[in-house]
């Protein structure tokens, strides 16, 4: 009986130090956790968007001081929300994205894209496609 506890002690351990070198949880691993990014079109591109399914984390980064803005779309159960990220370049003082936070269900399907617009009202530019993933 020791003998068995003694390798089922060594068995987790050895589990635990593994997530832990590749950066998984137990938690995170099962849940299935999933990241879908999309870029800008242009040379260089100047904007992306990323949606991330653990926490439901929306995204959209202004990549560089060339006066555009980078605005995300992410597309869920027929409602497109947009989130604009209008100050430049990230830098060491700046965070460098705009985040919003939503409440879907595990599994809901979801689309996202990102263009380039010049000023809030300017017509979108540089657009990726429309990515789906899940929630």
């Amino acid at each position: 009986m020791k003998l068995r506890n003694r390798f089922a002690t060594r068995a987790s351990v050895v589990l635990g130090v593994g997530f832990l070198l590749s950066g998984v949880t137990p938690n995170s691993w099962a849940a299935g956790d999933a990241t879908y990014t999309v870029f800008t079109t242009d040379d260089n591109p100047g904007g992306r968007a990323t949606f991330w399914s653990y926490g439901e984390h929306f995204d959209v980064q202004d990549d560089q001081a060339d006066g555009y803005r980078a605005v995300g779309y992410l597309r869920v159960n027929g409602t497109t929300y947009r989130v604009d990220d209008a100050n430049g370049a990230s830098t060491p003082s700046n965070a460098g994205w705009v985040r919003r936070d939503f409440e879907f269900a595990e599994g809901t399907p979801i689309e996202l894209k990102v263009c380039l617009r010049d000023g809030a009202d300017g017509a979108d530019m540089f657009c990726s496609g429309w990515k789906s993933g899940t929630a």
